[in-house]
């Protein structure tokens, strides 16, 4: 399923979800305003922007992220990670997947929709490392994989591919630089074992 595909997917797996009554729990002059949650209450899914929710992730005032409220927006907010636009809220873009990986959707969401959640992510993954050498981001494959999503699933087919040995390469060359820019042995513990970053590292080191 290429990627186009596995958005509108998601759109249709996720059309059953009913959007939340509300997002703020209390006013904030800093945080979420009212008008915000007018905006995220009332706006089409499909035009919501990526602004409104790097603003839900730094929000202190707002339902927690993660929350079963939020499950509506999943199809949206997904295609947003695919959309390559320097303008992006720099909040979206730092913790979409830390604030993705809240919803546990492997243990907490029905087998259609994990399955399409995991179809999307590989259809994501695949179009980032088709890429040429300049242009992909070896480093994505951390991201993605700290939501909970299995990277063994993708990297068992991106290992048949004559790049291989180079794209291996730079994703190791990823590991080193985390290692060396974690303050202590432990915070990078800390960091490889979130999600299912692991689980590289056991295909890197399995691999043959």
């Amino acid at each position: 399923m290429n990627l186009e595909h596995s958005i509108e997917h998601l759109y249709l797996v996720f059309s059953n979800v009913q959007p939340p009554q509300k997002i703020l729990n209390f006013e904030c002059i800093s945080c979420m305003s009212k008008e915000d949650e007018n905006y995220l209450l009332k706006t089409p899914l499909r035009d919501l922007n990526d602004h409104i929710f790097g603003r839900i992730f730094e929000a202190c005032n707002v339902i927690e992220f993660g929350n079963e409220d939020y499950k509506y927006y999943i199809p949206r907010i997904l295609e947003l990670t695919t959309i390559e636009n320097f303008d992006f809220s720099f909040s979206f873009v730092e913790y979409i997947y830390r604030s993705f990986a809240k919803f546990d959707y492997l243990n907490k969401f029905n087998n259609k929709e994990v399955k399409v959640i995991d179809d999307f992510f590989f259809s994501f993954m695949e179009r980032e490392f088709s890429k040429s050498k300049n242009e992909r981001d070896e480093s994505e494959i951390f991201n993605v994989a700290e939501t909970g999503f299995n990277p063994s699933m993708i990297l068992t087919k991106i290992s048949k591919q004559k790049e291989w040995f180079e794209t291996k390469s730079q994703i190791e060359h990823q590991l080193t630089l985390q290692k060396n820019w974690a303050k202590s042995e432990q915070e990078f513990e800390e960091w490889i074992n979130k999600g299912t970053r692991n689980k590289i590292i056991e295909f890197l080191t399995n691999e043959k």
